[in-house]
């Protein structure tokens, strides 16, 4: 029986890697060098490159929904996903739309993540109808964001409406961090 990693590094990490997103030299010389005499983060990161290659083919089949991290749509875009993106604030309403040729729909929630590991994300819609629920997702420090991804083919689909988005942080405190308003206008077909 092989040795367990003592000290593996974090998937963010060798996310990070992977997309080339690593801020300094040193971090990614780091990395290689734990990768370099560690079977098993070498063995994380192959997984990671593989789903990474078939995430982009679901993503252009309208199969990905949910929350990715900025190093994921960076490199999804790199290879020539086109993501429709809207940034919100806390208490903002933005009017959004899908078009012909997005594969995917982002919205960029940013708040003050200050002391929080993790969120909840809830998306409603009309009459406050729960329409998805994402628990514990890692949140990127004090000023980082969440993006909720929709693929393109769903979100063509969707009716005029208007969709809520809380952030809730997660644990015991269940404090809410900020509510998103995407006011989305169906396109209308061509006449």
């Amino acid at each position: 029986m092989k040795p367990r990693c003592n000290a593996p590094l974090p998937n963010g990490t060798l996310l990070d890697y992977w997309a080339h997103e690593l801020a300094d030299g040193d971090k990614t010389d780091h990395v290689e060098e734990h990768l370099f005499t560690c079977g098993d983060c070498a063995a994380r990161l192959q997984d990671m490159v593989s789903l990474g290659t078939g995430l982009t083919a679901l993503v252009r089949r309208g199969r990905v929904t949910g929350i990715v991290s900025r190093s994921l749509l960076n490199r999804m875009q790199r290879d020539g996903v086109q993501v429709r993106l809207y940034s919100l604030l806390p208490g903002e309403t933005v009017p959004c739309a899908c078009f012909p040729g997005d594969d995917l729909v982002v919205a960029s929630l940013r708040a003050d993540f200050s002391g929080v590991d993790a969120v909840t994300l809830a998306v409603t819609g009309p009459g406050a109808s729960p329409m998805s629920a994402f628990d514990d997702a890692p949140v990127s420090g004090p000023g980082g964001e969440v993006l909720f991804a929709l693929p393109g083919a769903v979100a063509r689909q969707l009716p005029s409406m208007r969709l809520v988005l809380t952030l809730v942080s997660s644990g015991p405190t269940r404090a809410e961090l900020g509510r998103y308003v995407l006011d989305h206008s169906a396109l209308q077909p061509p006449m």
